[in-house]
């Protein structure tokens, strides 16, 4: 047999007291240690803006990322808080802020506060931009502040074009485009944009063009019995799950010019929208036209006693409605009454200035005037029945 050495309690405790006494004998030269080897650290950083809370940016990756997915610069808001679309057309979605939209918010393309010269409001202000031009988009929800301009209960929405580029100092020119395309399955929706740019150290010269067409999109599934899509269109046929009057088609081109020298910077831009149709599958018309034509003009200029900004630009729509390719058109009790033309022509003239000066490290003073003149002529053409037989004018001068 092997011997067995034993130990009794008291000289086990003793063997696993002998650890915990090392530890605790070596713990003031840990902390002497650690106290010799650390340093004083400084951190110095610049104060981070402050913006009140109900103040939401798109970040500019989602901006990128979001341009392929729609033709449609309202769902570009899609994600911030409180913001949720009314469908409309393809291009025309409404935003609603907390529950209020249309009239209730305040929208501007690029400094420009343009009006819907439509009594259905199917051309709102953001169809007026591309996706493929938007390089910054704001929300004000709320109590818009007085800096920003009022005239809205529900918010403001500020969407603009990318700024103006030139070339770095000594590059001499800066030469730079790009073009995309996208193809949706459904409604075979294709699309094309691009853009090039020509810039000095004092000049930049920049064009965007883009365009995008789409046939009536598909339902997740059947929906309503498959037919003709009106009793005078027997050739036009619509499937089950086919929502008639979606289709659109849209195009855009803009021209931006600018030049600086030292603190100063004027720019110019023109903008030119063409939409032959757009159709609603939630409204009794459809968009027979929009032509619209837009010009910017915009100063800035620091000075030694502050900033001084100033905008003029001017805006003119001629829009139409009628019925669409997936409506009835020949009406009335004897069916003989071709259709419903509505016309619009609206300007909108508008000019800002404001400065700010700085009054010290803590306080800032802005000051500014605007004005804006808005004309709007609605008329109805003759189409027979009590259309007729002259001019009905809804607005006039």
């Amino acid at each position: 047999m092997k011997p067995v050495l034993r130990t009794g309690a008291g000289e086990r405790h003793r063997f696993a007291l002998l650890p915990l006494c090392a530890l605790l004998a070596s713990l003031p030269f840990a902390t002497l240690a650690q106290e010799a080897a650390l340093q004083p650290v400084t951190v110095k950083a610049s104060k981070a803006a402050v913006q009140p809370a109900a103040v939401s940016e798109v970040p500019a990756d989602q901006i990128e990322a979001n341009r392929t997915r729609t033709s449609d610069t309202a769902h570009l808001l899609s994600g911030l808080p409180g913001v949720s679309l009314y469908g409309a057309g393809g291009v025309s979605s409404l935003p609603s802020v907390h529950g209020l939209a249309d009239d209730r918010l305040r929208i501007q393309v690029d400094g420009m506060d343009l009006i819907s010269a439509c009594g259905n409001h199917m051309n709102p202000p953001l169809s007026y931009i591309d996706p493929s031009r938007v390089g910054k988009v704001r929300l004000f929800a709320g109590v818009t502040p007085v800096s920003v301009g009022g005239d809205s209960i529900g918010a403001t929405i500020q969407v603009e074009s990318a700024p103006p580029e030139f070339a770095a100092a000594g590059q001499g020119k800066l030469l730079k485009g790009q073009a995309g395309t996208h193809y949706r399955s459904n409604g075979d929706g294709v699309g094309l944009n691009l853009s090039a740019t020509y810039a000095t150290e004092q000049m930049s010269l920049r064009y965007d063009g883009s365009t995008a067409k789409a046939d009536d999109y598909k339902a997740g599934d059947v929906f309503k019995p498959a037919g003709a899509a009106a009793t005078d269109k027997p050739t036009r046929w619509l499937p089950g799950d086919v929502v008639g009057s979606s289709s659109y088609k849209t195009t855009n081109h803009a021209l931006a010019y600018a030049l600086r020298n030292e603190n100063h910077l004027v720019e110019m831009r023109l903008g030119l929208q063409d939409i032959p149709y757009q159709n609603y599958p939630n409204q009794r018309m459809d968009m027979t036209g929009n032509d619209s034509h837009q010009f910017n003009l915009r100063y800035q200029g620091n000075y030694a006693w502050g900033q001084l900004q100033a905008r003029a630009y001017h805006e003119k729509t001629r829009h139409s409605m009628n019925y669409g390719e997936d409506k009835q058109y020949w009406y009335g009790p004897a069916g003989n009454v071709p259709g419903m033309p509505m016309d619009t022509e609206g300007k909108t003239t508008g000019l800002r200035v404001q400065a700010e000066l700085p009054l010290s490290a803590r306080d800032t003073l802005r000051v500014g005037n605007e004005l804006q003149n808005y004309r709007l002529d609605d008329w109805w053409l003759p189409s027979g029945g009590g259309m007729a037989p002259n001019t009905f004018w809804n607005i006039r001068d």
